[in-house]
């Protein structure tokens, strides 16, 4: 089924739902995530697109490890400062928005938030995303301009063994082919002596934890999705495919917009 679908349920995936929807994850175990999509496309994600991809808006990675959406938001304006207002008003408003749903989702004051503009890299592979021990779960990622985040439906999953498997390999890859990089320069791992990047693009592109035939799904333009993070302490066990929302960042790219929000407990 098409991911335009509007209030459908799809392998673990509500689409086409609204933010408050949201809360469905906390009850309805049989969801993953739920993907909220903006409606009519506003012209200044426009603008935006072009500032982030010129590099006219530049965001070093950062994490704000514990804020309420109003910090967010006073961290956001000077974060900001020199953006038009145009863009930057607007952006402001859409990202304290995201915070205040995970918040109110989660019944809880503050979020940890990451934002940060950069070109896709192989960095980041197929994961999960988890929280502090008794921490809530539901959290959301939204990406602003350039390629999505992509997924895997909860249907096509082997197993959280088979993936779990293929995260630690491809973790130890990855440093791999990060020591050789620095080892060779920035072109010595796409040549002939790569040869953990090599492995590397092999995995990404045909993960072993995926039944046959199975696709990699990718999240509509100007959407939000909001997903189940895993307690740490179940991080690597034989939990539920659907406990989690299995997702990577795109391998290459123009440089993107990312906001990251994951809850953290306590209210008060």
């Amino acid at each position: 089924m098409d991911s335009s679908s509007r209030n459908t349920a799809v392998a673990g995936v509500l689409h086409g739902a609204t933010a408050a929807d949201a809360a469905r994850l906390t009850a309805d175990t049989a969801l993953s995530a739920v993907i909220v999509p903006d409606g009519r496309r506003e012209p200044w994600l426009e603008e935006l697109a072009e500032l982030v991809a010129g590099e006219r808006l530049v965001i070093p990675r950062t994490t704000l490890s514990s804020v309420t959406p109003d910090e967010f938001t006073g961290w956001a304006h000077t974060a900001l400062a020199g953006t038009p207002a145009s863009v930057a008003a607007p952006l402001v408003d859409a990202m304290a928005g995201i915070l205040a749903r995970v918040v109110d989702t989660a019944g809880t004051d503050k979020a940890m938030v990451r934002v940060f503009t950069e070109p896709p890299t192989r960095r980041c592979g197929f994961h999960v995303d988890t929280v502090a021990p008794q921490s809530p779960t539901v959290g959301a990622v939204r990406v602003y301009n350039g390629p999505t985040t992509e997924y895997v439906a909860c249907e096509d999953v082997l197993g959280m063994g088979e993936f779990y498997t293929y995260l630690a390999r491809r973790e130890r890859l990855s440093r791999q082919a990060e020591r050789e990089r620095r080892a060779d320069g920035p072109d010595g791992p796409d040549g002939p002596g790569g040869t953990a990047l090599a492995e590397l693009c092999a995995m990404d592109g045909s993960p072993s934890f995926l039944r046959p035939g199975a696709v990699v799904r990718r999240v509509p333009a100007d959407a939000t999705v909001y997903f189940r993070h895993l307690d740490v302490r179940r991080h690597w066990s034989p939990h539920p495919v659907t406990d989690v929302w299995i997702h990577r960042s795109p391998m290459r790219g123009t440089a993107r917009l990312v906001l990251n929000v994951s809850p953290v407990p306590g209210r008060g």
